[in-house]
C-alpha cells in the first residue's frame, strides 16, 4: 500500500507593524475627516501604551514577587579598596558627639579586616589610651581633639588610619566615624539588641546625660535584651572593668547588631532604611564613597558569621593580646598611657600579621600540649606562655616520659598533629593546614602526622628536644 504525502502548510508569521498598517489604513478609510482622524490615531497610540505599560509593569511585579530587593540597592556598589593580600581595611571610630562627655575623643578605636575571598571578618581593638609616639606624641584618642583646628574635621578623622596602619602593619584607606546618638538610634530602631554578657557589670560611676555627675549602671550576666542607651552604656562602661573588657564588649554589641539586622531582614525593609538613614545622616563621618558604602552594606549581609575574629591588645601579658604597658606617668606629662613592649611595634605586627593573615587557624582552633624532652627545666612553661599570649591556645604542659612513665629525653624536637586523612597513594592531608602553618611560623620545627591512637585531650603534641629553637622571644 502507498501513500501520497503532501507537506504540511505552516500558518505564516504575523508581522505587527505590517498588521498595524492594515489597521491604521482601515482606519483612515472609515474616518475621512482631519479632526477625527487625529484622534483616532491619537486612540490608536494610547492603546499601543497601555499594552507596553501593562506588559512592562507585568514583568516588574512578577520579579519583584521573587527577587530580593537589596540585590538591586547594592548592585550600585562600587569596588572597595584592597591591599595587597586582597584585604578591605577600615578604621571604625565612634564617639561622644557634640552633646555627650568627651565630645572630641575618641572613645572607641578599632580596625576591620574584609576578606571578601573567604567572607570573613577581623576586628582588631586599640586601647583609647595608647600612646602615639612618633609625630604626634599623645594618647590615641585625642587625635582628632588636638588637630581638629588646624587640619579641619575630615583631615584630623585621617590620621586614624594612618596611625593604625602603622601599629598593625595594614594598609589601611578608609575610616568610618559614628557618635553615640546614632548608636543609640540605630538600635532603637532595629527594636533593640541581644547580647550574651560575660560577667555583670556594676559600675558607680558611669557618667549622666549632663556629665556633672554619675548615673549608677548594673547589668547582670547572661542574654539581656537592650534598648539603645543601655546597650550604649554595655559598650562604655569602663571604670570597674578594663579596656579589654570593653573592647569585647563592643565587638559582642557589633555582632549583635548585625545579627538583629539580618533577622528582620532590614536591608529589605524601606521603611527599617529609612530610619537607619535617617539615624545616620547628620552622626556619620567617612572617607567612603556612597557606592563604596553600599558595598559595604553588601559584605556585612554576606560575610559568614562564624568568620568573625574578635581581638584586643591590652597591658595583661598573661592574656592573649597582652603586648602593652604602662610606664611611669612622670615620663609622659603625668598622663596615663599604654605603650608597646620594647617601644616598638614588632611583637604586635606578629600578633596582627597572625590575625589578619592566618585567620583560618582562629576559625576552628586546635589544643596543643607542650612536653618538655629537655634538661633545661621551665622551658615548656615558657613556650605555652608565650603561644597563648598569641591566642594559639595550649591546654597542656608536662615532661616527657616513657612507657613506664619514667622522665624521658629527646635529642629532636617533634611537633605532632592527629587530624589528618591519607589517600590511596599514602598521601597525608592535614585537617587543619592553616593552624599548622600558623604554629610553624613561631617554631623552627615542621609538622608531621601522628598515630591518631595517641591522641588524648590535645589535637597537637609539641616535644621539645636538645635541638629545640623557638622563633618567639
Amino acid at each position: 500500500m502507498s501513500f501520497q504525502t503532501r507537506p504540511i502548510r505552516k500558518r505564516p508569521p504575523v508581522h505587527v507593524l505590517r498588521k498595524l498598517k492594515h489597521v491604521l489604513l482601515w482606519l483612515r478609510e472609515k474616518v475621512p475627516s482631519h479632526a477625527n482622524r487625529h484622534y483616532a490615531w491619537g486612540a490608536v497610540l494610547a492603546v499601543i501604551g497601555v499594552v507596553i505599560v501593562f506588559k512592562v509593569m507585568t514583568g516588574i511585579y512578577g520579579w519583584m514577587k521573587t527577587a530580593d530587593i537589596s540585590d538591586l540597592f547594592f548592585s550600585a556598589g562600587s569596588d572597595l579598596k584592597q591591599d595587597p593580600n586582597g584585604l578591605i581595611n577600615i578604621a571604625l571610630l565612634g564617639d561622644g558627639g557634640a552633646l555627650r562627655d568627651g565630645a572630641d575623643l575618641v572613645d572607641t578605636i578599632m580596625v576591620a579586616s574584609l576578606n571578601p575571598e573567604d567572607k570573613s571578618i577581623t576586628l582588631f581593638s586599640v586601647p583609647r589610651d595608647f600612646y602615639v609616639d612618633s609625630t604626634y606624641k599623645t594618647r590615641i584618642n585625642a587625635l582628632y581633639r588636638d588637630h581638629k583646628t588646624a587640619l579641619g574635621s575630615d583631615k584630623a578623622y585621617e590620621l586614624f588610619p594612618e596611625v593604625l596602619g602603622k601599629i598593625t602593619g595594614l594598609q589601611i584607606p578608609y575610616y568610618l566615624r559614628v557618635d553615640f546618638t546614632a548608636f543609640v538610634e540605630v538600635v532603637d530602631s532595629l527594636g533593640g539588641i541581644d547580647v550574651e554578657v560575660p560577667k555583670a557589670i556594676d559600675d558607680p560611676f558611669y557618667p549622666n546625660a549632663s556629665d556633672d555627675g554619675y548615673e549608677p549602671f548594673s547589668l547582670a550576666a547572661g542574654l539581656q535584651h537592650m534598648e539603645g542607651e543601655t546597650a550604649l552604656k554595655f559598650a562604655r562602661s569602663r571604670k570597674t572593668t578594663s579596656d579589654y573588657d570593653r573592647a569585647i564588649r563592643q565587638h559582642l554589641v557589633l555582632g549583635a547588631l548585625r545579627e538583629k539586622a539580618l533577622s528582620l531582614d532590614a536591608l529589605n525593609s524601606p521603611k527599617t532604611l529609612k530610619s537607619l538613614y535617617g539615624s545616620l545622616t547628620n552622626h556619620l563621618n567617612t572617607n567612603l564613597s556612597l557606592r563604596e558604602m553600599l558595598s559595604l552594606a553588601h559584605f556585612a549581609k554576606t560575610f559568614d558569621h562564624k568568620r568573625l575574629i574578635s581581638k584586643v591588645i591590652h597591658d595583661d601579658p598573661g592574656q592573649e593580646g597582652g603586648f602593652l604597658y604602662t610606664p611611669e606617668r612622670e615620663l609622659y606629662g603625668g598622663q596615663f598611657v599604654l605603650v608597646p613592649d620594647g617601644d616598638n611595634f614588632d611583637l604586635i605586627h606578629r600578633y596582627a600579621d597572625l590575625i589578619f593573615h592566618e585567620r583560618q587557624a582562629f576559625y576552628d582552633p586546635l589544643k596543643i600540649e607542650i612536653l618538655n624532652g629537655t634538661k633545661t627545666s621551665g622551658i615548656a612553661g615558657k613556650i605555652a606562655f608565650e603561644l597563648n599570649r598569641f591566642g594559639l591556645k595550649v591546654v597542656a604542659v608536662d615532661n616527657l616520659v616513657d612507657a613506664a612513665g619514667k622522665r624521658s629525653y629527646s635529642d629532636k624536637t617533634i611537633l605532632r598533629y592527629y587530624g589528618w586523612t591519607s589517600d590511596k597513594n599514602g598521601t597525608v592531608t592535614a585537617s587543619n593546614p592553616s593552624f599548622l602553618a600558623a604554629l610553624k611560623t613561631f617554631l623552627n620545627v615542621e609538622p608531621v602526622a601522628g598515630d591518631p591512637s595517641l591522641k588524648k585531650e590535645a589535637d597537637i603534641t609539641l616535644i621539645l628536644g636538645s635541638d629545640y629553637q623557638a622563633l618567639v622571644n
